[in-house]
């Protein structure tokens, strides 16, 4: 398992993870890549980077998921959640990339899962918000980030094994079935 940490600025925000492709067969960015954009718009696209202190490439790939923020080496991830706290509490940023994360690893079959992240006080809660929005999300509402449908029904059936598994982690699954239109799977 990865585990989520500071790191130097050679060093991925997760150990263990090399490059983007050996990051699971589903990666999820919709989260942080959502708020990025949200952030970006508020402040005006052109020189976000600059303002970062990343070069473009990193903004666009984190935007688009090329590159989730959590598979950021750490230096950039926390260059983009300064950037995000003109617009956005940085709490937002770092919990919206942590779901992204643990929606990753439910949909790649992790039953122990990276839920560490979710240490600052208020991120659970936050956390639980932001899984509804990924998975019941409404056009139009305070972010718009939603999973694309076809990674709905795998994630129901992942979230479901795990709150079935005796994991300490199972507490995910929980919130994630409950996030389904009417609280129910």
């Amino acid at each position: 398992m990865s585990e989520w940490r500071t790191a130097t600025s050679s060093q991925r925000v997760l150990d263990g993870l090399n490059e983007p492709e050996d990051l699971g067969e589903h990666v999820v960015a919709a989260l942080s890549s959502a708020v990025l954009r949200s952030a970006r718009r508020a402040q005006g696209r052109d020189g976000f980077a600059a303002r970062a202190g990343v070069p473009e490439a990193v903004v666009i790939a984190a935007e688009t998921g090329a590159c989730p923020a959590w598979a950021l080496p750490y230096e950039e991830f926390a260059a983009l959640a300064g950037a995000v706290e003109v617009s956005w509490p940085r709490l937002v940023f770092e919990t919206a990339a942590a779901c992204d994360l643990l929606l990753s690893c439910v949909l790649n079959g992790d039953l122990i899962l990276v839920t560490d992240v979710l240490t600052e006080p208020g991120s659970r809660d936050l956390a639980r918000v932001l899984l509804r929005q990924a998975i019941a999300g409404r056009p139009g509402g305070w972010l718009e980030a939603r999973l694309p449908v076809e990674l709905l029904w795998l994630l129901r059936e992942r979230a479901t094994a795990l709150l079935g598994s005796g994991s300490p982690d199972a507490w995910v699954g929980a919130e994630i079935l409950a996030a389904w239109p009417g609280g129910q799977a």
